[in-house]
């Protein structure tokens, strides 16, 4: 079976859906719809690396292989696991402005049910939470050097490509193309297609979405039922952050951003803005 050629890391709602989807639209690049969580899920992680490549053994030849699974930049176990199924691996990161990506998470979290604070509520308890929850860590999801510091424990700088959304979504033929080079496929057979991939929605009855997966669970068919329901016809759209959060918040990452423009070259300056 043929080892994976790259994984794109993260970050969780960093604009990981729409790069997949633009790597995509190259016929040299193999990358699954759905998420894989092989690395970062035991129950997965048990069935072995067999069972993982098996998932690609249909691609063709002349293809690179990939996945993307964003959650594998915030689990401290991933790293090595990675690391052990393949040093050589090329890893591609995708950054976002912290405060709209921690807001982003906060909003994925209540369109799936697994919410039920206000975004300001949650921020505050955020430190208590993650102690019965990490993936309550809506800020420290968005601390990019502690995950970046977590890789280099185990790759070089070299082995990953980081961008930001902010410049995908600017320039996204540039940014595919610097992609393509690092991922050493042409960039002559891709075609963009400006769509958008994820969007976010809020559901009209978020209370019941709550209970509903709480006691049925969310791979249930009534949860899905009630999903149905919950987004049927329903616009894109969500309350924005007051300025005074957003200007708190942004100054919260300032030193983060830093580190990270620091060791990578990112102009992370622009999220300050």
């Amino acid at each position: 079976m043929r080892k994976l050629d790259f994984i794109i890391v993260g970050a969780m709602k960093a604009g990981t859906s729409s790069l997949a989807f633009q790597l995509r639209n190259n016929p040299q690049v193999f990358i699954p719809l759905e998420e894989i969580h092989f690395f970062d899920n035991e129950e997965n992680f048990s069935k072995g690396v067999k069972w993982y490549e098996n998932i690609f053994k249909n691609c063709s030849v002349d293809s690179i292989i990939g996945e993307k699974t964003p959650t594998y930049s915030y689990s401290k176990k991933v790293p090595q696991r990675i690391f052990e199924y393949n040093p050589d691996i090329k890893l591609v990161w995708i950054f976002r402005n912290p405060v709209d990506r921690a807001y982003s998470n906060y909003l994925h979290a209540i369109k799936s049910g697994s919410e039920n604070l206000s975004f300001e509520e949650a921020i505050k308890l955020e430190s208590k939470r993650i102690a019965q929850d990490v993936f309550k860590g809506y800020l420290k999801r968005s601390i990019y050097i502690e995950q970046v510091e977590r890789y280099l424990n185990f790759f070089d700088l070299k082995n990953m490509h980081l961008l930001l959304f902010e410049d995908f979504v600017k320039n996204p033929t540039e940014t595919m193309s610097e992609l393509f080079k690092f991922l050493e496929v042409s960039f002559n057979n891709y075609q963009y297609k400006d769509e958008i991939r994820n969007i976010t929605l809020i559901p009209r009855i978020p209370k019941l979405l709550r209970r509903t997966r709480k006691v049925f669970g969310e791979n249930s068919l009534v949860y899905r039922g009630v999903q149905f329901i919950a987004f049927k016809g329903k616009e894109p759209g969500y309350a924005k952050l007051s300025k005074e959060l957003r200007a708190e918040l942004t100054e919260y990452f300032v030193n983060h951003n830093e580190k990270l423009r620091d060791l990578t070259g990112l102009n992370t300056k622009i999220w300050e803005k």
